[in-house]
């Protein structure tokens, strides 16, 4: 990964990582999905020199997780990227680690939205002094397009790079596939790119080229960014 960031050509510790988590469904928590794309963060944070990413998780609301302390992935990992198995026969207690505790407080696992998501995001970063590549998860944007385009376009300008990311094609169609459209009707709006191919399923120490695919819209950005300013 950081042979992918050299080829990236960008400053060391000069980006800021958020990775953010859709709680829309239970049933990738309860396998490795989820906890393989914190890992995933977790290395193309590394990458880019920058410090563990923050993590949000969306459901109802947008939260912001704990931090990721050095030396402590395996730690937060069991406390806010797995669930257990929720039981065949009756519902489960919800009694074990604090996602799991918080499953009500954050509104989780009863649809989200993608919109308000990026809303809160933006609010939280759009001052940022470093550029912000935001890892983002999605598992449906039904009914979202206008809305979500409606943020792209309020996020233009600002030190945000949204790297939307979805699992293996499960995606429905939607505005995400259609970001040529965006940017021939509103040139401003640069700071966007979808991939649909973020494979959860596999072992997260054999997708360095996968990983390297999020790094290089968000390198290419920076670098066209950099030019303008300077220009």
């Amino acid at each position: 990964m950081r042979f992918a960031a050299r080829v990236s050509r960008l400053r060391k510790g000069q980006s800021k990582v958020v990775l953010v988590l859709s709680g829309e469904y239970r049933r990738p928590f309860e396998g490795e999905r989820i906890w393989r794309t914190v890992r995933r963060g977790v290395r193309i944070a590394d990458a880019l020199g920058s410090s563990p990413p923050d993590v949000w998780i969306y459901g109802a609301d947008c939260q912001r997780l704990p931090a990721i302390k050095s030396g402590s992935l395996e730690a937060w990992i069991a406390d806010w990227a797995v669930l257990a198995r929720s039981p065949v026969f009756g519902k489960s207690s919800e009694d074990g680690n604090p996602l799991a505790r918080s499953i009500g407080e954050y509104g989780l696992f009863k649809g989200g939205s993608v919109a308000s998501a990026m809303e809160v995001l933006r609010e939280e970063y759009g001052g940022s002094r470093v550029p912000v590549l935001v890892l983002f998860h999605v598992e449906s944007m039904v009914g979202e397009d206008s809305r979500v385009a409606r943020q792209l376009e309020e996020a233009s300008g600002k030190p945000l790079f949204w790297q939307f990311l979805a699992q293996l094609d499960e995606m429905s169609w939607s505005v995400l596939d259609r970001l040529d459209d965006v940017r021939r009707e509103r040139p401003s709006i640069t700071n966007a790119h979808y991939n649909n191919s973020w494979d959860m399923d596999r072992s997260v120490g054999m997708d360095t080229f996968q990983q390297y695919g999020m790094i290089k819209p968000y390198a290419r950005w920076v670098r066209e960014s950099r030019r303008r300013t300077l220009g």
